[in-house]
């Protein structure tokens, strides 16, 4: 839990910048879009002092396990404490299943029931055992390729904090200054409770050392409207409380102590950038046409947890492209049961319906479940046994997660993808599975769909090069860009050294993808994409060209993907992608692509300038 680093921001520490302190320009990572323009706040970095393992007698084991059940059940109880003040400023507020989810990982059972255990087993405190514990799945986390999934090793590190504070007696959250009007608030971290308790009206923006595009900071200031840049790294380090700083939470620049002449170059953005924000949200509730009425592209949402579906829907999602089903099996000492399943799947068809929800399997590597499927250690977990490989493996988890599908079909329109599919025999061996999982539900007596489509991700080299094939075995084709993009270019997206090579407009990339599309045209079945690539404006023209008629993306990536589409005709669309086609470079590809937007949509943010 990073407890025994120096606490290194001071919040009230003041200077007067000299010269050679304006226009100090870092570059982070732009989370949530738009111009802040106010006053530093510093905030406390919070520590928590670790004690020493201390080991106990026979007759203090459970006097131990005691204190610690007290410490998460007061940790949950300020928890909702702060749901219940948050509900009651904002009771619309559509991030408030965030503290949800934290109040759920105080019950998890690996982190709850995992650290009692630990105290009985080794006889060991408390605090020494939650260290223990949730090192182990920090660790876990952390290694997972998906962003998404990484991020929730921050959420585990936060609820830990919190019961750590209270066995130690020390304070369960940092207590946070008083806000002057138009605060930035900088800090190493902020968790998604202190964020909650800030001031709205007195809050510009944020600038955190720490986290991504999917750390529940970044979604809170989207869900808020507060630009934010995050992944600075150092920033707390670089300002005092009271300099003027500028949040460009669209490009991930930060500016510290700017000049007049900065300062009113970006006031008249900030203002730009507000009017065309407010533009976009209708274009959300229309259909994504071309301007010629040419070509219809059906517009989806990727989502994991259930309470993400209502912003899906307000951002004009017409379906999930991609519902996540790995948080139902991370950090617990257990499996989830069928009708644990059952309820997740029902919930998210239902509230969908008439519109599609793909679910996919699970889609996680062996070593990430290890301590509950006692699995040997891979040395390259990335290409061993995971995905569709695992539920293979573990017949019975596949079974199960099937089952549980199968009956909330019966409830909307559900559909089923399978990861990571590397030939036919995999898919005809998940089809004589799904025959023996009904054939089951038959004899159960349990009301299921006959008519759940089959799909695969298209991730694999291998697949791309027999998609003809597949095409016959599958009712639709989803492509899964980031990991094709990865093991197509043989990159490690989270290798700081190479990772600068990975590139949706790589040759390759757009030749694999073409592949894919046509060998699916041609079978007639639906070719949809759910990678990253498919929310960013910048690549969807040459989408278009290609003849793709479903993307599936971030939520809040919609209303400026649909005004593009209709903004364009798809012969614009097929001549931009046969010029690109005859480019030799991605670099080559992103500035073509970049000034032709830019040239004929001089007023939209479909680039970053």
């Amino acid at each position: 839990m990073n407890s025994t680093e120096p606490q290194i921001d001071r919040p009230n520490r003041r200077h007067e910048p000299s010269d050679n302190d304006t226009n100090v320009v870092l570059k982070g990572i732009g989370v949530s879009g738009g111009i802040a323009i106010g006053q530093v706040v510093l905030i406390e970095r919070v520590t928590t002092e670790i004690f020493p393992q201390c080991m106990l007698g026979p007759e203090e084991v459970s006097l131990e396990v005691d204190r610690f059940t007290d410490a998460v059940k007061e940790a949950a109880a300020q928890m909702r404490e702060i749901k219940k003040s948050m509900a009651r400023r904002s009771p619309t507020d559509d991030h408030l299943y965030i503290l949800d989810s934290h109040i759920m990982l105080l019950e998890d059972r690996m982190f709850f029931q995992g650290t009692k255990d630990a105290i009985v087993k080794d006889k060991v405190n408390a605090e020494w055992a939650l260290s223990e514990i949730v090192s182990g799945i920090i660790k876990a986390f952390e290694t997972i390729e998906d962003e998404y999934l990484r991020e929730r090793a921050r959420d585990i590190h936060f609820v830990a904090d919190r019961v750590m504070g209270i066995l130690t007696g020390g304070p369960a959250e940092r207590k946070l200054p008083q806000l002057p009007p138009n605060s930035v608030v900088v800090a190493h971290d902020m968790s998604p409770a202190d964020t909650a308790q800030l001031p709205r009206g007195r809050v510009l923006g944020f600038a955190i050392d720490m986290g991504g595009r999917t750390s529940h900071t970044a979604i809170m200031a989207r869900s808020l409207k507060i630009p934010a840049v995050t992944g600075l790294e150092k920033i707390t380090r670089r300002v005092f409380t009271g300099d003027t700083i500028i949040v460009d939470g669209t490009t991930g620049v930060i500016i510290i102590n700017p000049g007049p002449d900065v300062i009113i170059r970006y006031r008249d953005r900030a203002e730009l950038y507000r009017h065309y924000t407010q533009s976009l949200m209708p274009f959300g509730r229309l259909p994504a046409v071309t301007r010629d009425g040419a070509h219809s592209v059906r517009i989806m949402a990727n989502i994991e947890f259930l309470d993400e579906a209502p912003v899906a829907r307000e951002h004009g999602c017409e379906g999930i492209g991609l519902f996540r089903t790995e948080y139902l099996f991370m950090g617990r000492s257990d499996l989830p049961s069928e009708e644990e399943q059952l309820a997740v799947y029902r919930r998210v068809v239902e509230e969908n319906a008439p519109n599609p929800v793909t679910i996919r399997s699970l889609d996680v590597g062996g070593d990430k479940l290890s301590p509950v499927l006692n699995l040997f250690p891979e040395t390259n977990p990335a290409m061993g046994l995971r995905a569709i490989r695992l539920c293979f493996a573990r017949i019975d988890l596949f079974k199960s997660q099937l089952r549980a599908i199968l009956r909330a079909g019966v409830y909307g329109n559900c559909r089923l993808l399978i990861p990571m599919i590397s030939g036919l025999q995999e898919v005809r061996r998940t089809r004589e599975i799904l025959e023996e999982v009904k054939d089951q539900l038959r004899r159960d007596g349990l009301p299921f769909s006959e008519q759940v489509p089959l799909g695969i991700l298209v991730e694999v080299p291998s697949a791309v090069a027999i998609a003809d094939l597949l095409a016959k075995e599958v009712d639709f084709f989803s492509i899964g860009t980031n990991d094709l993009i990865q093991y197509t270019l043989a990159i490690d997206r989270l290798n700081e050294q190479v990772n600068y090579l990975y590139d949706t407009l790589h040759p390759a990339i757009l030749r694999l993808i073409r592949y894919i599309n046509e060998a699916g045209q041609v079978r007639g079945i639906q070719v949809a994409m759910c990678g990253e690539m498919a929310g960013d404006p910048l690549n969807v023209p040459i989408l278009i060209g290609m003849g793709l008629s479903e993307l599936s993306m971030n939520p809040l990536s919609i209303p400026l993907v649909k005004k593009l589409i209709r903004s364009v005709t798809i012969e614009e669309c097929q001549q931009l992608t046969r010029r690109a086609f005859k480019m030799q470079s991605a670099e080559e590809i992103h500035d073509f692509l970049e000034t032709w937007l830019m040239e004929h949509f001089p007023n939209d943010h479909f680039v970053s300038r």
